[in-house]
């Protein structure tokens, strides 16, 4: 005698957006469950009416019945699939695909039983059928030709009283292995069960919905991402294993395949810091920004000049676009990135007719940030020293004497000396 039980509880799978219509289905499907249950018959309504009646079937009851269940154990087991499954497949898939498959392979579940039935066992037929088992199993179908690359985390529970063996733990699966074993499963219970009575799980629910999930998600293109993103993950996996010529490799390949992801451009630049390929991590950073900035993500674009600065010694970007960034990290009150920006490109751009601007707003900020007079003061200095026709110049010598002032009337301490000295 022995007891085996698994339940999925998570997937590797890195969600990108919010599901909130896989929510939605689980809290109406639990509504209707417990309206239902404890008020079965209205004076308005049936619940008989959504039950899927395999001898009189029809299209409205093939959707109807996947919100009604047969107990707490039934609903909360279709829940957890749809919880798990649903959100990634949605994630991916998008509002419209997801709903489709959801809805059609409840549809194709209930047909498919009543096909079974006709061809293998009348028997079958006399039962209604309720629940969202159909409609899960199509989540499944979908999860696998869209993630067939990934993991599962399954919770186990393995119970041999006369054996003296009780064990339970978490273990990660191939979403390739538990799916097709799972399909595998329900296919020969279908089988198993022609001829029988007394039909309590109806499997050719599960395998009809299976497959028209299936079928749905390769022709909403789930196949064709599949095998790009699957390049993605490889790519990480190298990466969480410090294989970092392996994982610039993969991510090179994904980039050419998907160019204007400014996250993947950032993740190819960690990885080529890692592997010491300064030419690919200055590659990697500038089209990170402009990645952000074409899709208006301004934020994204300075974190990634920030962080680009932090890697790169002196890194810099086109005259006008480096300028650009570092004035508006200033207007959104960073002022520590835009300082690095600042010096840089000044650094880079000596010469440039903008440069003379650039250290007055660094003297600004050295002065009013930082309470650094005298970085202020060597900043306007310059502007007059080494650009003495600049309109700029005036102003800058006027600030100087300001500074020079207010620091000798704050006291002869050492930075006052310093100033008055030159």
């Amino acid at each position: 005698m022995y007891f085996f039980y698994y339940i999925p509880v998570g997937l590797d799978v890195e969600r990108r957006r919010q599901t909130f219509l896989t929510w939605f289905l689980a809290v109406f499907c639990t509504i209707i469950y417990l309206v239902t249950r404890y008020a079965p018959v209205g004076s308005w309504w049936n619940v008989y009416n959504l039950v899927f009646i395999p001898l009189d079937p029809s299209p409205a009851t093939a959707v109807a019945h996947l919100f009604v269940h047969a107990g707490w154990f039934h609903l909360a087991g279709n829940m957890v699939y749809l919880l798990v499954f649903g959100r990634a497949v949605e994630d991916r898939l998008g509002a419209v695909p997801f709903v489709l498959v959801f809805a059609l392979s409840a549809m194709a579940g209930a047909y498919t039983h009543v096909l079974f039935g006709h061809l293998f066992s009348p028997a079958m037929l006399e039962y209604g059928i309720v629940g969202a088992s159909g409609a899960t199993s199509g989540l499944l179908g979908a999860f696998l030709v869209r993630f067939w690359y990934g993991r599962i985390d399954v919770a186990w529970w393995v119970f041999m009283p006369l054996q003296g063996v009780n064990r339970a733990g978490r273990s990660g699966v191939p979403v390739f292995v538990a799916i097709v074993v799972w399909a595998g499963l329900q296919a020969l219970q279908a089988v198993l069960q022609f001829g029988e009575g007394g039909l309590r799980v109806a499997y050719g629910v599960h395998v009809g919905g299976f497959a028209a999930g299936a079928l749905l998600a390769v022709l909403f293109g789930a196949a064709r991402e599949a095998r790009v993103e699957r390049i993605l993950v490889k790519a990480r996996r190298h990466v969480r294993r410090a294989e970092w010529f392996a994982a610039r490799a993969e991510f090179a390949d994904y980039l050419e395949r998907r160019p204007g992801e400014p996250v993947i451009h950032l993740e190819a630049a960690r990885a080529s810091v890692c592997g010491g390929d300064a030419g690919a991590v200055r590659y990697h950073y500038v089209e990170a920004i402009r990645a952000a900035l074409r899709r208006r993500e301004r934020s994204e674009a300075e974190d990634a000049f920030i962080e680009g600065m932090r890697h790169i010694e002196g890194f810099s970007l086109a005259e006008r676009l480096h300028l650009d960034l570092a004035c508006g990290m200033e207007r959104s009150l960073r002022f520590r990135g835009a300082m690095m920006a600042y010096a840089n490109f000044v650094g880079r751009y000596p010469r440039s007719a903008e440069t003379p601007f650039v250290l007055l707003r660094m003297a600004g900020l050295l002065e009013r940030r930082d309470e650094d007079p005298a970085g202020a003061l060597r900043c306007l200095r310059r502007i007059a020293d080494r650009y003495p026709d600049d309109p700029w110049v005036d102003f800058a010598v006027k600030e100087a004497r300001r500074i020079e002032t207010t620091c000798v009337v704050l006291g002869p301490g050492p930075e006052a000396k310093h100033l008055e000295t030159g």
